[in-house]
């Protein structure tokens, strides 16, 4: 029997064995080969193979727990979803104007040492408005992502919004819904328009409720007039088409795998709706985590309006950007995120669900 030191040998001279035959795999061969970790392992010696089987197994009991895990964590989201649903209709009934908050509500608003001074009596001018106009449009207007997306033409659009819901959905753990809700009004035959989010293995895929829009109403389009040369010795002859312009509602529109199939290649850069469907991700996680669960603080401008996750973001870039040469300054602007429909817009720090608490599984209020 070998001793410990020539055992330990031993073993070392087989590990550098494993490595040296190793070396001459390229790193990319396991996203070609099918077989590549059954081959792996068949290469390893038969002690450190036996014990890689046996970290195997308790990552399968890990994979369990962790399961079960998600599937009580979701059963709990669900739960508390429909527990939150009380608050926010009565945030929607005072936003809207269904009703006027009471007395007592009132004063339970003010800060405590201001209790004794207010002086609470009917308004006396008729002519205020009911409830809070502008509430949404307010709101998203102080987060920089989402202000970043609104186009001028949007804000009559975004004025007509009585509520914003989110909540998980099947769909894989991760998964969520935002609902944006209209009044009656002029631009989308629809009060509702969703859009969810997917997660599982495969990534992130979005669905988003068909927004159908009003003749003539379509902020996410313009008309432009087009000069055809005539065929055939034909005079040219004038042609008015829709072109896709920048807008918020674009995030309603079709999947970047929808945009290159169905649009006649109108989104037909990987690129560009690889960044688009980011930023989509991005707004979606800022919402559900942030700006729906604490809507009245962005009104008031007491939450955070997401610029220190900008520099945050702006300043990793900084630092990687130290070691590139001095020739790639020109494509600076090229690494920049194009703003979604057109217009550049700010990147923001995020993980699997924005830079709050994971946001997991949602469903719709």
């Amino acid at each position: 029997m070998p001793s410990k030191k020539k055992a330990s040998l031993l073993r070392s001279d087989d590990e550098n064995e494993m490595f040296e035959e190793d070396d001459d795999t390229t790193p990319f061969e396991k996203y070609f080969n099918p077989n590549y970790s059954k081959e792996f392992m068949s290469k390893l010696p038969q002690r450190i193979r036996e014990r890689a089987q046996v970290l195997l197994h308790y990552h399968d009991e890990w994979e369990k727990l962790r399961n079960d895990f998600e599937k009580k964590e979701m059963a709990l989201r669900r739960l508390y979803d429909e527990r939150y649903a009380h608050f926010l209709e009565k945030r929607k009934e005072i936003v809207t104007g269904a009703r006027e908050p009471s007395e007592e509500e009132v004063l339970k608003g003010f800060p405590s040492d201001h209790k004794e001074k207010v002086d609470i009596t009917p308004a006396a001018n008729n002519d205020t408005p009911e409830g809070i106009p502008g509430f949404w449009l307010t709101v998203l207007k102080h987060h920089v992502l989402s202000a970043s997306m609104i186009e001028k033409e949007d804000e009559d659009v975004l004025k007509e919004v009585i509520d914003i819901r989110s909540g998980v959905v099947d769909g894989g753990y991760g998964s969520f819904a935002v609902a944006f809700v209209f009044k009656p009004n002029k631009y989308f035959e629809e009060e509702t328009l969703v859009l969810k989010l997917l997660q599982n293995d495969n990534g992130v895929k979005f669905r988003a409720h068909p927004s159908l829009g009003r003749k003539g109403m379509d902020v996410t389009v313009e008309k432009i007039t087009k000069t055809e040369k005539g065929k055939h010795g034909k005079p040219a002859h004038k042609r008015v088409i829709s072109v896709p312009k920048a807008s918020f509602f674009n995030i309603f529109k079709e999947s970047s795998e929808a945009k290159d199939t169905d649009n006649g290649g109108m989104y037909d850069n990987d690129d560009d709706t690889d960044a688009d469907d980011e930023q989509i991700e991005q707004l979606l996680q800022v919402l559900h985590t942030s700006i729906i669960p604490s809507a009245v603080q962005y009104y008031t401008g007491e939450a955070p309006d997401g610029s220190s996750d900008i520099d945050e973001d702006m300043d990793d870039s900084d630092d990687d950007s130290d070691n590139d040469d001095d020739d790639d300054d020109d494509d600076d602007d090229d690494d920049e995120p194009p703003r979604y429909g057109g217009s550049r817009a700010p990147k923001v720090a995020r993980g699997k669900c924005g830079s709050h608490a994971p946001a997991k599984e949602c469903k719709q209020q």
